[in-house]
């Protein structure tokens, strides 16, 4: 079976998602805030979970993919 298929999706809460890019929890709503000067418009949204929210894993991942091939793709800096 695939790894994305619906019985494999897992959700990350907030503060896995928070350990993971090693960032506060007050960071992760602002990359979220359109009116943010931090807002990432790529950054995964949030499903509800009843009072809390979760994030899909693989989004994330993908997420963090896309800023190592950004970086690896930018110019070096001397």
């Amino acid at each position: 079976m695939d790894k994305d298929s619906p019985s494999h999706i897992r959700m990350l809460r907030r503060a896995e998602v928070q350990a993971r890019l090693g960032i506060a929890r007050s960071t992760l709503y602002a990359y979220l805030n359109k009116r943010s000067p931090s807002y990432l418009p790529a950054f995964p949204k949030p499903i509800r979970l009843g009072s809390t929210v979760g994030f899909i894993e693989h989004e994330i991942e993908s997420f963090v993919a896309g800023l190592m091939q950004a970086r690896e793709g930018a110019p070096e800096e001397r």
